[in-house]
């Protein structure tokens, strides 16, 4: 099969490899759609040669392996792409993957759509809902109380801002001013633009300095500091998708808890990230992996009935694509989108 994957030099492209095979667990799906996240082209450099790159995916089932699957049943999912033993990739015209680690794609929904939504909504449910504990949709809050997502119009955030107006909060969201308005068609109840400097004390403003939660999906030291000036003076908690510590924080701010999370713990393995710090992380993880089987279960009537939507996507090619993709995403040129490559 063809597949993009790493090469000597810290880089990659599209070679011949052989076809995976699903051993025991496992299923192999034909991918018709793959998306593209940072984590894809950020991972090529550090790892060596020989690993397929790519994580969110889209296809139909071509074994199913003994499982409750059926041949041609359309699937989506995510897999820790550029990972060995096992080796799991989703830029390759062939993947092998967890049976219980994909959701069912409705016939109402493109695989094109299907194919940006699995890594990303993943990392909102596990950030909002087990990091910040806060209460899930088929559990409402029973008064909205404010929450911030930093980022807002990152692929993580508008499934996070999606996710916060289904459980019933109060949704406050950072964007370009440009993008306030996809921002509240998703739920956002206030959207402030980061390009202004007083936006923390804005979201105080709007928020009556009653904000305790906040998700981070930007996570540079600098705008977790400033999503900690933005939270109440009686502190908070703020989750990160990047490797980010209290002790970074400006002085005055002691009263935050800041906790960062990464989402590859919903395979329930143990796997060696090296000397990263992120939180959350060390031997198997098979809460996580049970929490977010849940969530794959209800994802299904989710993208169905329009509760949630999928990214704004833009397709840019097939495998040969994928380096263009990187380039443009490594130079900011994709924003508010998912770059998305058809494979089949």
């Amino acid at each position: 099969m063809k597949a993009f994957i790493t090469i000597e030099g810290g880089t990659a492209a599209v070679r011949e490899i052989p076809n995976p095979t699903p051993s025991e667990g496992e299923i192999l799906v034909r991918v018709h759609y793959a998306a593209q996240n940072p984590t894809d082209w950020k991972a090529v450099p550090h790892r060596p040669a020989g690993r397929i790159v790519g994580c969110d995916f889209a296809g139909t089932v071509a074994n199913p392996n003994g499982s409750s699957w059926r041949e041609g049943q359309r699937v989506a999912g995510f897999v820790y792409g550029t990972m060995d033993e096992p080796l799991r990739g989703a830029y390759a015209d062939y993947l092998v993957t967890g049976s219980s680690l994909v959701w069912a794609v409705p016939d109402s929904v493109s695989l094109r759509d299907a194919s940006t939504i699995s890594l990303a909504f993943a990392t909102a449910v596990q950030a909002m809902f087990q990091r910040l504990n806060l209460p899930e949709p088929s559990k409402p809050a029973t008064s909205a109380f404010p929450i911030l997502i930093n980022g807002g119009t990152s692929s993580v955030g508008l499934y996070a801002v999606q996710l916060a107006k289904l459980a019933g909060l109060y949704v406050i969201a950072t964007g370009s001013e440009q993008n306030h308005g996809l921002l509240t068609s998703l739920g956002a109840d206030a959207v402030v633009d980061y390009k202004d400097a007083a936006w923390p004390e804005r979201v105080r403003e709007l928020s009556h300095d009653e904000l305790q939660y906040a998700f981070d999906c930007v996570s540079e030291r600098e705008t977790t500091a400033a999503v900690a000036r933005a939270l109440s003076t009686k502190g908070g908690h703020v989750v990160c998708i990047l490797p980010r510590k209290a002790s970074e924080l400006p002085e005055g701010l002691s009263k935050v808890k800041v906790e960062s999370t990464i989402v590859y713990t919903v395979f329930g393995d143990a796997i060696d990230l090296g000397q990263v710090p992120f939180d959350n992380w060390g031997g198997p993880t098979p809460r996580d992996q049970k929490f977010w089987e849940k969530y794959l279960g209800i994802l299904p009537e989710y993208v169905a009935s329009g509760k949630i939507k999928a990214n704004p996507s833009r397709e840019l090619g097939g495998l040969e694509a994928i380096s263009e993709g990187f380039e443009l995403q490594q130079q900011g040129k994709v924003r508010a989108e998912k770059l998305v490559y058809k494979i089949a």
